[in-house]
């Protein structure tokens, strides 16, 4: 360190360099400005550095014709670890700030913390993966993993189906039923709805029977340029309606109720962008839960836990009854092909 301080001392200035060193510290300085206002966030009158700089290399000047350019020198190297700790101090500060919003933007909207217990689940699973990963490559069978995901994700579809893959299972095998001849138990209905107990969409303040309302954070754009959104909060809402057929009608208690259909009713926002879809009186819809008697009435409503409760379009319903035996089809021969491709190229 003595050498270096002497190697930068060594040579002495003169006036005519110290005012050219005086000119290159406004250089820094304004470097120095943008990053102590801008990264570490502090407050100073805007001409500090402007003149400090400059008066630090001319003081150096008095002291010893030999410091300017040691001075310069090190205001230079300044900047950058200024710079380095900024980013740090900054990324910090930006972590709290997201973390106080995304807390206010939780309690507005009633969202419970993950729990502690699914936490480390996730761990656990993240940790298993890894290790399985670490111990298939240090024995040479990384190959095997075109087996096991394969093989992981067909047995996580068959014994932990999405609530809308039960639902459309359920579909394909309940019979419809006339309104008329509703049977107590779960249940396929098909009609036009009616609403009874109006409720206002929290966002465009519709009227409507029930709503889905979400709202999206813009991600960064893809490698096309495309602008992407992810759901950070979303809430299904439906008060009591009625849907009629031909036959009559009957009284449907919404609690609970998941929309299986895709449509945009309203929708505003940039980088926050916010959704909402509506269930509206004249909606011809289709209808699967659990047909109940309430002091003689029949009611539909969602049974227990598990049980499926939620509405589609009957044409949505239909084109897909109409093309998934071919997709299942193609998928079977798709999966069987694989495996035997698989199975060449382990061996």
């Amino acid at each position: 360190m003595n050498d270096l301080f002497e190697f930068l001392t060594q040579n002495k200035t003169d006036a005519v360099e110290v005012v050219f060193l005086m000119l290159f510290s406004l250089g820094i300085a304004l470097f120095q400005t943008v990053i102590y206002s801008g990264l570490f966030n502090f407050k100073f009158p805007s001409w500090l550095f402007f003149v400090l700089s400059p008066a630090i290399v001319g003081v150096s000047f008095l002291i010893d014709s030999s410091y300017p350019l040691a001075v310069v020198l090190l205001l230079f190297l300044s900047v950058f670890l200024s710079a380095f700790i900024g980013m740090i101090v900054s990324g910090i500060r930006s972590s709290k700030e997201e973390r106080i919003e995304r807390e206010k933007f939780n309690r507005k909207h009633n969202i419970q913390k993950t729990p502690l217990s699914k936490k480390i689940l996730g761990i656990v699973v993240l940790i298993g993966i890894i290790l399985s990963f670490i111990y298939l490559a240090e024995n040479g069978n990384l190959k095997l993993l075109l087996l096991i995901i394969p093989g992981f994700i067909v047995v996580s579809s068959i014994f932990f189906p999405s609530n809308k893959s039960k639902f459309m299972r359920l579909q394909s095998i309940l019979p419809t039923s006339k309104i008329d001849a509703i049977a107590m138990g779960q249940v396929e209905i098909v009609g036009d709805l009616e609403e009874i107990e109006p409720i206002i969409s929290p966002y465009f303040n519709k009227p409507c029977i029930g709503y889905y309302y979400k709202i999206e954070k813009e991600s960064p754009r893809d490698d096309d340029g495309r602008t992407t959104y992810s759901t950070i909060f979303s809430e299904i809402k439906t008060g009591k309606f009625k849907i009629k057929d031909e036959t009559g009608s009957v009284t449907v208690d919404g609690e609970g109720l998941e929309y299986y259909f895709n449509r945009i009713d309203n929708q505003a926002g940039g980088k926050t962008r916010y959704t909402e879809t509506y269930l509206k009186s004249n909606d011809y819809m289709l209808l699967i839960g659990y047909a109940d008697s309430d002091n003689g009435t029949t009611i539909i409503r969602k049974g227990s836990p598990d049980t499926v409760f939620g509405i589609a379009m009957p044409r949505s319903i239909s084109f897909r009854n109409k093309y998934k035996p071919l997709l299942d089809s193609f998928l079977v021969t798709l999966f069987f092909i694989s495996l035997i491709l698989i199975y060449i190229i382990l061996n």
